[in-house]
């Protein structure tokens, strides 16, 4: 799927939001005319290359959900999405579930010492015709304590770094951090087709140690009637209130490699051509 995306913002800024995935060539299924001049507010109209008008909404900023870019909202039939920090290692792809607040940054940083690969920092993408997980580089958003955790364990620096980290703009939650997944490690290639995920929900624990259990939850997912996670399998990860990353790291290091893999599910990863936001490539 490629998308032509026609705004006044600073490009840059675009660069930095979607990373490889932004191209300046291919022939566009949809446009998306973004009529704002400021990074959070303004109208967003999603229309066919003959102009026939597909969606008009608000624009609020990038981390609603279903997110403006790509549209999601018009790709329903295509694509489910849900908030997740999404790494991966051999056949086995993970979600690792939980608010921006929650220790899923530290998590994945962790697993990335242990050959695990960025492949979203806050948006697990599944094909549902293939039922493949697809990268989809957008930076991790840090809030609370996985924002002081990130700051002391260096995955971000005291004076921003525009081409890794950004500060996001002030929101009623407080401080919020963007961070580029490829502060975690060598992201995998944006045209991986990807096995599909195991769901690992990020919740603190009432003691110091980490646990790992399979564990049955509804995640949020787009769109509402979506079926493709319903086999999924699930797990809950419980977590102190301070620390426990690389604990829970080697939990789903030697947990969840050694569960069979779903019959007839795909393994490997797959090549195709690439697109404007080119993790959606057909």
């Amino acid at each position: 799927m490629t998308v032509m995306v026609l705004t006044k913002l600073d490009p840059t800024d675009l660069a930095f939001l979607f990373g490889p995935h932004l191209v300046e060539a291919g022939e566009p299924q949809l446009v998306v005319k973004l009529l704002t001049n400021k990074s959070s507010e303004g109208e967003l109209l999603v229309q066919r290359p003959d102009g026939m008008l597909l969606q008009r909404r608000v624009f609020r900023g990038w981390s609603t959900m279903p997110p403006p870019l790509p549209p999601f909202a018009v790709l329903d039939h295509l694509y489910l999405v849900m908030r997740a920090v999404v790494m991966a290692k051999d056949d086995m792809t993970v979600a690792l579930i939980g608010s921006a607040c929650s220790p899923g940054a530290g998590v994945a940083a962790a697993l990335a010492g242990r050959s695990w690969r960025p492949v979203s920092g806050q948006l697990l993408v599944v094909d549902r015709t293939t039922g493949h997980t697809l990268p989809f580089h957008i930076p991790l958003d840090l809030r609370g304590g996985a924002l002081e955790s990130a700051r002391s364990g260096g995955l971000i620096g005291q004076e921003p770094d525009p081409a890794i980290w950004r500060q996001a703009h002030p929101a009623l939650a407080g401080e919020s951090v963007l961070v580029r997944p490829e502060r975690l490690g060598p992201p995998v290639p944006i045209t991986a087709r990807l096995a599909p995920p195991t769901l690992v929900r990020l919740c603190q624990g009432d003691d110091d140690r980490c646990r790992l259990e399979p564990w049955s939850f509804q995640p949020h997912i787009w769109p509402p009637a979506a079926t493709e996670l319903a086999d999924a399998p699930r797990y809950r990860l419980l977590m102190p209130e301070f620390g426990g990353a690389e604990e829970a790291a080697a939990l789903i290091d030697d947990r969840i490699q050694k569960e069979p893999p779903c019959p007839g599910g795909p393994r490997t990863a797959r090549e195709h051509r690439a697109g404007l936001i080119t993790s959606l490539s057909t």
